[in-house]
């Protein structure tokens, strides 16, 4: 499965990079969200559940910066409002191929390659 090059929140573009080789053993982390630059990167090398969960958790992080939510909201505005944002990423027709690759779970046996 390949991983998509971008993804769309509230009408702005994120694009959505592979991390490097190395990214995992140097950060410990398996991605990043960058709202200045609107990127999202996702480390492929832990197999598809990995990353597809990877790249969801990335994505409300971009929607969290969207939102410009500060770390003392409370957590039912929170949840109400971030599940409205995700509703509008999964039917935006310009995300169909995010949605696919997130919603593919016959590929959890491998690495996920990328564009």
């Amino acid at each position: 499965m390949l991983l998509p090059k971008e993804v769309w929140v509230m009408g702005h573009k994120w694009d959505i990079e592979p991390t490097p080789a190395n990214w995992l053993d140097d950060t410990d982390s398996w991605g990043d969200c960058c709202s200045v630059k609107r990127r999202i990167r996702v480390c492929c090398t832990g197999g598809g559940s990995i990353t597809r969960d990877t790249l969801l958790h990335e994505i409300l992080h971009a929607c969290w910066a969207i939102l410009a939510f500060d770390n003392k909201e409370e957590e039912e505005r929170v949840v109400n409002s971030m599940a409205s944002i995700l509703i509008g990423v999964i039917d935006d027709p310009r995300n169909v191929d995010v949605i696919n690759f997130i919603m593919d779970t016959g590929n959890d046996n491998g690495t996920t390659e990328t564009r």
